[in-house]
């Protein structure tokens, strides 16, 4: 027995030596960065990103331990609303999609600015959306990062949301749950000038006939009921119409290749964007365009200077404003980082001159507007900008002169509540008769 024992140790010994030569390498391979730490990044930069939709910095181990999921140290001294412009009195709402600490989920809520208080909350079932919906388990598909995303309020006090990375949900104004469509729905949720619900969504499969696998982001037609209807492939029209060079000739070649966060159905005519038109955002390529989906046609498309941009809409004038994270993707040990200092910026486009200006970039240098990740705007009808400052959870808004109010999502006394796509909304815009007759148990 002793014999056989002694004839082990010379194994084992070789297995420990093993363990800690892969071990040391390990440790190197983090810290060090050496071989094969570019390759590992790569991949799981990829993944994160595919099934996450962010590509954010990672909390570190005591912000995990400490925090919820959707919860982030604080970079303000204040929560909630501050007015910066006290001559400047705001008669619209905001509809808050955030974190909150007390209910250990996303909640949304309307909010009158001039009243500064909440004029209802609604506190989504999370739980039960995801017991309806158990083929869904990843990323945001989890109720600790359940996003409720970009809702959308309905004119009886309703709300359409998605995960961000899953099905489109509507519940009623007490929140209970009225449909779930179940499909991949990712970002943007708006209506056309039918009161249909356009969205981004994920057809299965890897692209049209592309020569290489790639996630087939489309536009997504759904009816007010909850029926899915059309769903036009960006992948194609870009292929039919010519951009290939978009989807095989920039940089390294990504499955997440388009990654469309913004679809923008047009609904008010002007310049050469008719009613049925959509604009897209496409991250990943830098891109914006004005499409005909029905007909399959692109009606301009421009790549930069906008760095992986969120949020393009269409002006009475004709010319589009495009909020330009100017984000840098890396997947080296740099990470991602904004490209002008930490600052984002809004774009004006004109396609008609091909000009591009950025009228408000002296504002938001100064109070250090920028968000990696994530953003929204909305330039309002006397020349201000609505910003959602995602990745900061704030919300101002601004004007080229100076910051009118700004929002904070505090959740504790250091601590903010992630931001997923609020919306300004105007006196005209909202009819809150549904909130005078909504009674809930």
């Amino acid at each position: 027995m002793r014999k056989n024992k002694n004839r082990f140790l010379p194994l084992l010994a070789l297995l420990y030596l093993f363990a800690m030569g892969f071990f040391a390498w390990g440790l190197a391979v983090g810290k060090y960065q050496v071989f094969p730490w570019k390759q590992l990044d790569s991949i799981y930069s990829e993944l994160h990103a595919y099934f996450t939709f962010k590509e954010g910095p990672e909390k570190t181990t005591t912000e995990k331990v400490l925090l919820h999921h959707q919860e982030t140290r604080s970079e303000f001294d204040f929560g909630g609303l501050k007015i910066k412009d006290a001559n400047f009195q705001d008669h619209g709402y905001l509809l808050i999609s955030g974190f909150s600490k007390a209910y250990g989920q996303v909640v949304v809520e309307l909010f009158s600015i001039a009243e500064n208080r909440i004029l209802h909350r609604w506190v989504p079932d999370i739980a039960k959306i995801l017991e309806q919906t158990p083929q869904f388990t990843d990323g945001p598909n989890m109720e600790k990062s359940y996003r409720v995303q970009h809702p959308l309020l309905l004119e009886d006090g309703g709300l359409v949301f998605s995960s961000g990375a899953g099905p489109l949900v509507k519940i009623n104004g007490c929140g209970d749950i009225e449909w779930i469509l179940v499909h991949k729905f990712h970002h943007s949720i708006e209506r056309d000038h039918q009161g249909n619900i356009v969205t981004c969504s994920k057809i299965d499969g890897d692209g049209p006939g592309t020569l290489l696998p790639i996630r087939d982001d489309a536009i997504a037609v759904v009816s007010p009921d909850g029926t899915l209807g059309n769903e036009y492939s960006i992948t194609k029209i870009l292929l039919d119409n010519g951009h290939r060079a978009l989807i095989y000739g920039i940089g390294r070649f990504e499955h997440n290749r388009i990654h469309l966060n913004d679809a923008q159905p047009i609904i008010e005519e002007a310049g050469v964007a008719k009613i049925g038109d959509v604009l897209i955002s496409s991250r990943h390529l830098s891109t914006v365009a004005l499409l005909d989906p029905k007909a399959g046609t692109i009606k301009w498309l421009k790549t930069g200077p906008w760095l992986n941009q969120h949020d393009i809409n269409l002006l009475p004038d004709g010319r589009y404003s495009i909020f330009g994270n100017d984000m840098v993707r890396g997947y080296d040990k740099t990470g991602n980082f904004l490209a002008d200092k930490g600052v984002s910026t809004i774009y004006i486009y004109d396609p008609a001159t091909d000009t591009v200006t950025t009228p408000y970039s002296t504002v938001m240098r100064a109070q250090k507007i920028g968000s990696i990740t994530q953003g929204r705007s909305r330039i309002l009808a006397n020349g201000d900008v609505f910003i959602e400052q995602t990745d900061s959870s704030r919300i101002l808004r601004i004007s080229e002169q100076g910051v009118r109010w700004e929002y904070v999502n505090a959740v504790s006394e250091n601590t903010v509540g992630a931001l997923h796509w609020s919306r300004y909304l105007t006196r005209e815009e909202i009819d809150l008769t549904w909130l005078d007759n909504l009674t809930c148990n």
